[in-house]
């Protein structure tokens, strides 16, 4: 871990136990976190986590606990570089879901190419400006079984490519950015007791969103299974996630494709944009522990890769990640956790990260 990871989770830390308040009621609560860090890219940044939890008074002739969350986060950098979103879980009153988070991006990002045998330290930088609306909005049928659409809305700008790089002097789709517009079937199954924090139950979600309005073209298949389980009581917990993503047709930008890493994905490998191409599969676990107060602890393993069929798969080049993660409970009365996890994956690679709710 480098120093300036090191500073970003002592000044987290530090405003978390400082700063943070909250307002809990009988269905609402409400929480904001000032966020501080640093690292070589962006130098300092500066920002805030809000979160809010509302809770249907209904809920409670269910087994399963089901609240809306809205989760809207800001960080500026003195480089003038700037991260925003708004991560929304609605459940209304009719029993409809949306869940969708609108972005909007302007930070540096590394090409590394596609494939799966690409080096953490061989990459290219630029800069990648886009402003995002994706989700689903699902009609349920029972309280377990949902069905809708999904949806993605992408507007992308790339610039700042290094002089004589891959994505200057090569023909790579999507390198002039563009207008990306997608929608298409979604089913769920949810039996999860919990969505914030599920300790019993499963997910069965699949999706396949159809991209041909804007400036590309392609379909995108996706699975996503997940099982949890209890170890003898509720502080114990242990959770298992499949998932698996392909792409059908040739005209998508490559900052679309499947790939693995990033907070939610086969944590500890170094960067999310590594490994990419247009088939992703991979399979983790996490076993959740509950410590004191509002503090808990989770060890997570995973192994997955990408290529660029299916048939391509090798065992040999699979990659593997483990580590380690620490919980605190952003509202004392919801299960609802902001999350420090630090992975190592195969290559000698590392990873911390900090965000809001499990993994998975």
């Amino acid at each position: 871990m480098n120093k300036s990871t090191l500073i970003s989770i002592f000044l987290l830390i530090v405003s978390i136990e400082v700063i943070a308040q909250t307002d809990s009621i009988k269905t609402n609560s409400f929480a904001i976190y000032p966020a501080f860090g640093y690292q070589p890219e962006t130098k300092t940044q500066l920002g805030a986590i809000v979160i809010w939890v509302f809770k249907k008074k209904q809920s409670d002739d269910s087994k399963f606990y089901r609240p809306t969350t809205i989760s809207p986060f800001f960080l500026y950098t003195l480089k003038k570089q700037v991260l925003s979103a708004i991560d929304a879980d609605i459940y209304f009153n009719n029993g409809y879901n949306l869940n969708a988070i609108a972005r909007y991006f302007n930070y540096p990002d590394n090409y590394y190419g596609i494939g799966n045998s690409n080096e953490a330290d061989d990459f290219e930088k630029y800069t990648n400006q886009f402003v995002q609306l994706e989700g689903r909005l699902y009609k349920p049928f029972n309280e377990r079984t949902f069905v809708g659409l999904t949806f993605d809305l992408q507007n992308n700008q790339l610039r700042k490519f290094e002089p004589g790089g891959r994505l200057e002097s090569e023909v790579i789709n999507g390198k002039s950015g563009g207008v990306h517009i997608g929608i298409g079937p979604a089913y769920r199954y949810d039996s999860r007791d919990n969505t914030l924090f599920p300790s019993g139950g499963m997910l069965i979600a699949a999706e396949i969103l159809i991209v041909q309005l804007g400036n590309f073209h392609y379909a995108n298949f996706y699975v996503d299974l997940r099982k949890y389980l209890k170890i003898n009581n509720d502080k114990n917990i242990i959770g298992f996630q499949f998932s698996s993503r392909f792409i059908a047709g040739n005209d998508v930008p490559f900052y679309k494709l499947p790939q693995l890493g990033g907070e939610n994905r086969l944590r500890g490998i170094q960067n999310a944009s590594i490994y990419r191409d247009r088939n992703s599969v991979f399979l983790q676990t996490e076993y959740r522990r509950h410590l004191f107060w509002r503090f808990g602890a989770i060890a997570f393993a995973g192994v997955g890769d990408v290529a660029h069929t299916v048939g391509d798969y090798n065992l040999s080049d699979l990659k593997y990640v483990g580590g380690l993660g620490l919980r605190f409970a952003a509202i004392k009365d919801q299960k609802l956790n902001i999350k420090f996890d630090l992975g190592f994956a195969k290559g000698n690679q590392s990873a911390f990260y900090i965000g809001i709710k499990e993994a998975f």
